[in-house]
């Protein structure tokens, strides 16, 4: 029940989410990943600005940009509006998932 609660107000307040200082450069970091990986571009391994980039976001934090720019390049977003409302909703569903994750731990470890 509580679950759904936070499901329920993360959608409420969704659309008065606003770009952070950072999601830029995030999204270009993920991007050029997203390239390599496709065989598309090897920037990141031949600019020692893009690997240096890459390398300050660590790896967990690339993983989940990569993921979010997938989700927003299937659904086809183009306008920045709807990529970070994406972004910000899809981030909002993978807090929650981590927190459920770790109730079921705790109630699993502990009784």
């Amino acid at each position: 029940m509580a679950c759904l609660l936070c499901v329920a107000i993360g959608t409420a307040v969704l659309d008065d989410y606003d770009a952070f200082i950072d999601a830029p450069g995030e999204r270009a970091i993920a991007a050029l990943v997203w390239d390599y990986v496709r065989g598309r571009n090897e920037t990141l391994l031949r600019d020692d600005d893009a690997f240096h980039m890459f390398a300050e976001f660590r790896l967990l934090g690339t993983v989940v940009n990569v993921l979010l720019l997938g989700a927003e390049r299937l659904l086809g977003l183009q306008d920045s509006r709807s990529v970070y409302l994406l972004r910000h909703g899809l981030t909002h569903l993978l807090f929650l998932a981590g927190g459920l994750g770790g109730y079921a731990l705790a109630f699993r470890l502990y009784r």
